[in-house]
This record gives structure tokens, C-alpha cells and sequence, in this order.
């Protein structure tokens, strides 16, 4: 422990100075001569003491200690609480013996570490969770938790306890390597492979249109089933519309069944699609889905216009074509001899071009919106002319690489989750380089990302003005985006959700109603139904005073009165997950004496991706640890958990020095002391009556 000041070290010597200097005046030149000399002296030390302390406090004093901290190594014990592991064979053991032997462990790691509790499936847990009921694993999401969350602890190691199965997110053996310290792994679950029937997947068409018949592909995996019969069905409500017979003949084997069926009315449809069980079956959960498809009769008309064939309309067309509610087609520009206004979106691929194609005045005019890709062989001195909105100076047609930052201020439609995690790991976009310049207007979804430096130029951005919508993206290679989706993923959902809500948004036709609502039309079961609003006067201005309430049906009827938020701009409600189903809502809002009321409808569709497949991984809980220098272990033999982390000279306690301070003016001790030396004093001085 130690003294510090702001003032130099030497000032203390005027303290020692002033505190003798007040003693000696005040005592020696009053000297009397009846006073003892040890009275006299007690006082003036006393006297002394007393200022020269009062003074050194006005130097601010603060006193500095150093303290050593001991901590202990930390181990993260990582639960998995997925389905797939409480739809095995042992699930009893996983819900009773388990946690027993689980809380044992912990126990005994606790008496010499500090231990801290993570849970993971869909999302991850704080806390300690054995339910198994997560309708997704997330394994990798785990480790970047860790990264974060336990940045700068003296960590001594991880133990992931899991069956290896995973269905989001990256491959877990990779996302692990940027852990530097050891995994041990429980291998839960069950490796062997018994009798089932999974319905793996259902390719389908989530828009139809009535008069149309839509296929319905059904991805059938079978495991030691040979010999058996079974039929595949498809109800809507308690109608069987459409069977097939299934027919095994491997010990795994895998078939693919087609059905078209029939739309005759507007709205959305739940279908259920199973396959009837056989005997002997492990698990039936996974011999079912329900789909749901909106059924509309009208379609988007899109119009793709280039001059030459670029594998990003390839890739954008592939997009709209999963969803039937568009019709798309092609042209070069100087073939396009029909109407604009024939479309509901035109998309401009790369035009005008440096190559000279540039006569796109009749677009310019038409009240169809427009879709600007821009790239490589885009003239920027041609398109800055056709004032868009948007300027790109001093480009010289050159380009530079960026990526995606999205705006959070962006509001014209949502963007879910799954797009911005896409969008985290894309390459990057050739962008047309300068410096860009936007109308004020203009609604930005994406900036310019150039390597780790957000910019404030646009990528993708969109303009409205009365009657038109313009929509620019400013780069080129979407393509690779689409790409790079199925290989995070396995499919191209959140390529292709983004390009739709582009799409749609350019497509729609402008809204003159003074109240309207924003949701989308499907969410999954671990989905929060979000929705946003907004209110307009007579001027169409934008308002947001009035109260909106909105009521939420299901499909028995049952009511779920809400009210939305108030935003700066609007409304916006998260009305939570909503069980499998399909739902309609009314809302309604009061402005002065008018009345306004929205209605519409969604669905939730279910989750099923933990029943398609429940033999566990264990190779991989093997690879994870050894590369960790760890070990993986069974449930039966991980309390020996507590003799190898025990065991290791690297998991050890850390000891570090840590200053701190303290000021010297509010201690009460000092007070205390001055406050008994000026008494004393006094007292002193009283009892002698001499002074």
C-alpha cells in the first residue's frame, strides 16, 4: 500500500512545514512558564499532527493497493438439447438416469474449477436445459458463443456433450478450430441404424394459381425395410386426395414419389403428406409433414432485358421460378418490341453498355418499375443520364470488390435472419467504383463494404417517386451469392427469399390505401410472427399517433388481441412464435372520424428437421476432440472426465496483480484520527488552564 498526488512528492514537506510553523507559534510564543514541559510538548505534537494531516488531504491524496487475484481455470460444459436425441431408443435414460450422472460431474468439477453452463440446439441457452426439445442443431453457433462470450478467461477446457448431429449452421469441425484450448466430448445419441421409414424432404411449389396443377415431389428414405409395402398419402383436412404405393427392396434405400394436384379456390391450402407406417418402426414422428401453399390467380409478369446472355440472370430467374407467382422472360434489347407496361417489373441487366446498347428512353418513360443491375460492362456516363436517382462519378468503367453491409434503418420490407447470416459470408460484389451520389429519397437496403470499412455509397438501393419504383444493384456476380448459400446451407432459401422481396416490392403496385400492413406470409414454428405498419392522413402523411390493434385467428377460432409498437416512422409488432397452423388477423385503426381495417392472413409451418434423422455422429465428436487434445467419452464412463481435466499441468489456476484506488479523503479512520488528536488536544489544554 501506497500514497499518491497529483502534486509533486516534495509538496508534502510544506504540510510537515505549516504543521510545525502553526505548532511553534501558537505554543512557544505563548510559553507559560506553569506548564510542564512533557504538557507542552504532548501538545504541540499533537498540534502538529493534527494540521500538518488537515493539509496533506488538500493534495487529494488517493492511497494505491495491490492485491493478487487468483483464477481459477474455467471449464464450459456445452449441452446439446435437441430433439433427435429424446426420439432415440434410450430417450427414458436421457431424461432420467442422465442428468443424475450429469449433475454428478458437475459436482465434482466445482470443487476445484469454476464452471460456467451453455445449452444449444436452434439457439443457445445460458443455462444448464436437458428437455431435448430444440426443433434444430446449431453446433458451430456454439463455438463462436465461446469466442465471444469468454473472451480473455483463463479457460481450461470445453466439454461438448452431443450426438453429432447437426442440420444448421457450418460443418462444427472446422467452426471449432479457432479454439485454442482442449475439447472433451460426451457422444450421446445412437449410432445404430434401425428399421424406419423418414420422410426426408418435399419439393413443392409455395405459390399456385387456380386452374393449375402443381407437383408435389416426396423424397422417401428407408432403412431395413426390405420386403416391406406401405403407400404414401396426401390429405387435405380429413380428405385423402392422392395415394401412392411404396414398394422396398434394398436394407437402405431411398425413392422419390410425384403427385400433381389440383387448385380450384383462393387462399392457403395446408396439405398433410405421410407415409403409412410398417411394423416394427422405431420412430413415426418422421413419417410426416404438412406443407402449405398459397393458391392466387393472378401472376407477376417479370421481363429480363440485356445484350448478352450473364450467369445473374440465370441465377435471379432460378430464384423466381421456385415460387410459380412469377412469369419470367427474356430478351435482348434490341428484340424487345412489345409494351413496357405489358410487365410489372423489367430488369436491365448490365444496360446501357459500354458496347453501345443504351436507347432505354421508352423504360425511362413507362410507369413499369425498373430493376438496374449493374456491372463490368455497364456505361456509368449512360446511366448517370438517365437520372435514376443515383449518380456514380468518376467511375472510368473501372470496378471494386464489396460486400454487403445491410442498413438497419431500411424499412420498405423485413429481412429475416437467415439473410443477413448468408450475407455474413458471401463473396464479394464487382461494383462499379466512384464516388455516388443518391436522391434523398432513395431507401438504402445494402452500403458498400471494401474489405472491413463500411462505406456510405449504396449496393443495392431503391427510389420511388409518383407512379414508378427503381430498383439498382450496383454489382455484379449475384450469381455467387446463390452459390455460396447452398454451401452454407445445402439449398438456396435465403438467396432466394431476398430476391423475392426484391422482386415483389417492384412488382407490387404502389398502396394508395391510408393504412397498411407489412408481414410476410409464412413463418416457421421457431419463427416470431413480426409485422410492421403504417398510418397516412388525407395528405398522405405519414402519422403514427393513433393506436393500431390487430386480432390473430387460428384455425378453431381462437382470438389473440394485439396492439402494435409506435417506431419513429410507423408500427411494428412482434407478436411471438405461433404453434403449426394457418391464421388470419384484422387490424384496425381510427384517424379522426375515418375508420380503417386490414385483413389478411399467414401460416407457420412446421419444423421437422431433428426426426429426419437421429444416428448419431459420434465420428465427429471423435475428430473434434482429438484435434483439441482432448477425448471423447460415453455417458457411462464420463465421470473419468474429473481424473483426465484434473490430470493436465495446462489447466492450471492464473494469478495476476491488480491496483487499486482509494481516496484518502472520505476514509474514516483519518477522520476519526484528526478528530482524537484536535480532542485531545483540547482536552489537554483545558485541564491545564494555562492556554
Amino acid at each position: 500500500m501506497s500514497f499518491v498526488t497529483e502534486y509533486p512528492t516534495w509538496f508534502i514537506l510544506f504540510c510537515v512545514l505549516l504543521g510545525a510553523a502553526y505548532a511553534f507559534l501558537f505554543y512557544f510564543r505563548t510559553a507559560k512558564e506553569e506548564v510542564s514541559v512533557w504538557l507542552k510538548r504532548s501538545m504541540v505534537a499533537f498540534r502538529f499532527l493534527s494540521v500538518t494531516l488537515i493539509a496533506f488531504l488538500l493534495l487529494s491524496p488517493l492511497i494505491r493497493k495491490k492485491s493478487e487475484i487468483i483464477e481459477k481455470p474455467l471449464i464450459i460444459f456445452a449441452q446439446d438439447h435437441s430433439m433427435s436425441i429424446g426420439l432415440t431408443k434410450d430417450s427414458s435414460y436421457y431424461k432420467t438416469i442422465y442428468p443424475k450422472a450429469l449433475n454428478n460431474l458437475t459436482s465434482e468439477l466445482g470443487k476445484k474449477y469454476e464452471l460456467a453452463f451453455l445449452s444449444f440446439g436452434d439457439k443457445i441457452d445460458r443455462e444448464l436445459k436437458l428437455d431435448f426439445s430444440a426443433k434444430q442443431t446449431n453446433i458451430s453457433k456454439i463455438f463462436d458463443e465461446i469466442n465471444t462470450r469468454f473472451a480473455n478467461r483463463n479457460i481450461g477446457a470445453l466439454i461438448l456433450s452431443s450426438d453429432g448431429i447437426y442440420n444448421q449452421g457450418s460443418n462444427p469441425f472446422y467452426a471449432a478450430e479457432k479454439l485454442r484450448f482442449p475439447i472433451y466430448t460426451i457422444a450421446l445419441g445412437d449410432t445404430t441404424v434401425f428399421r424406419d421409414i423418414i420422410l426426408k424432404h418435399v419439393n413443392y411449389n409455395r405459390t399456385a394459381f387456380i386452374g393449375d396443377r402443381f407437383p408435389v415431389e416426396v423424397m422417401i428414405e428407408a432403412n431395413k425395410a426390405q420386403g416391406e409395402k406401405t403407400e404414401v398419402q396426401i390429405r387435405q383436412g380429413e380428405k385423402v386426395i392422392a395415394t401412392k404405393p411404396l414398394n422396398f427392396t434394398g436394407e437402405k434405400s431411398f425413392q422419390k414419389v410425384t403427385f400433381l394436384l389440383e387448385t380450384k379456390e383462393k387462399g392457403i391450402k395446408k396439405y398433410s403428406i405421410s407415409v403409412l407406417p410398417v411394423e416394427g418402426e422405431i420412430s413415426k414422428i418422421n413419417n410426416r409433414q404438412d406443407i402449405f401453399v398459397e393458391i392466387s390467380d393472378t401472376r407477376q409478369k417479370i421481363a429480363f432485358v440485356h445484350a448478352s446472355p450473364h450467369p445473374d440472370i440465370a441465377a435471379i430467374r432460378s430464384a423466381l421460378e421456385t415460387a410459380s407467382k412469377f412469369e419470367v422472360e427474356d430478351f435482348k434489347l434490341d428484340e424487345f418490341n412489345q409494351s413496357p407496361e405489358k410487365y410489372d417489373l423489367v430488369i436491365l441487366c448490365q444496360l446501357p453498355t459500354i458496347l453501345g446498347y443504351s436507347n432505354l428512353a421508352r423504360f425511362m418513360k413507362s410507369p413499369v418499375s425498373l430493376l438496374f443491375l449493374l456491372g463490368s460492362q455497364s456505361n456509368i456516363d449512360e446511366f448517370n443520364n438517365l437520372k435514376t436517382g443515383l449518380t456514380i462519378s468518376g467511375s472510368k468503367n473501372s470496378t471494386a470488390e464489396t460486400f454487403p453491409a445491410p442498413n438497419p434503418d431500411f424499412a420498405l420490407f423485413t429481412v429475416g435472419n437467415d439473410i443477413p447470416a448468408m450475407l455474413a459470408n458471401v463473396p464479394p460484389l464487382m461494383t462499379p467504383f466512384g464516388n455516388y451520389q443518391y436522391s434523398p429519397a432513395a431507401d438504402v437496403l445494402f452500403y458498400q463494404k471494401i474489405g472491413s470499412v463500411q462505406s456510405r455509397s449504396p449496393q443495392i438501393l431503391f427510389i420511388q417517386s409518383p407512379g414508378k419504383k427503381i430498383g439498382i444493384i450496383a454489382g455484379e456476380n449475384l450469381w455467387k451469392w446463390r452459390l455460396s448459400d447452398f454451401q452454407q446451407h445445402e439449398n438456396h432459401l435465403a438467396f432466394d427469399e431476398l430476391t423475392d422481396k426484391i422482386v415483389q416490392f417492384l412488382a407490387v403496385k404502389g398502396d394508395k390505401s391510408f393504412f397498411r400492413i407489412r408481414v410476410n406470409n409464412r413463418f416457421m414454428e421457431n419463427e416470431e410472427v413480426v409485422m410492421d405498419g403504417e398510418v397516412y392522413n388525407e395528405s398522405y402523411e405519414l402519422i403514427n399517433e393513433p393506436d393500431v390493434s390487430i386480432t390473430i385467428i387460428d384455425e378453431q377460432g381462437k382470438k389473440f388481441p394485439l396492439v402494435f409498437g409506435k417506431t419513429d416512422k410507423g408500427y411494428h409488432l412482434n407478436a411471438g412464435s405461433f404453434p403449426v397452423g394457418n391464421y388470419s388477423y384484422t387490424a384496425d385503426v381510427k384517424v379522426g372520424k375515418n375508420s380503417w381495417r386490414k385483413q389478411g392472413g399467414f401460416f407457420v409451418a412446421p419444423v421437422n428437421l431433428e426426426a429426419l434423422n437421429t444416428i448419431a455422429d459420434h465420428n465427429l465428436l471423435f475428430r473434434i476432440a482429438k484435434t483439441h487434445d482432448g477425448k471423447m467419452l460415453y455417458p457411462s464412463n464420463m465421470q473419468d472426465l474429473v481424473k483426465l481435466i484434473s490430470a493436465r499441468e495446462d489447466i492450471k489456476p492464473v494469478s495476476y496483480i491488480q491496483k487499486r484506488y482509494s481516496d484518502l479523503l472520505g476514509n474514516i479512520l483519518v477522520f476519526l484520527l484528526i478528530l482524537g488528536l484536535l480532542a485531545t488536544e483540547w482536552f489537554m489544554r483545558k485541564r491545564s488552564g494555562s492556554y
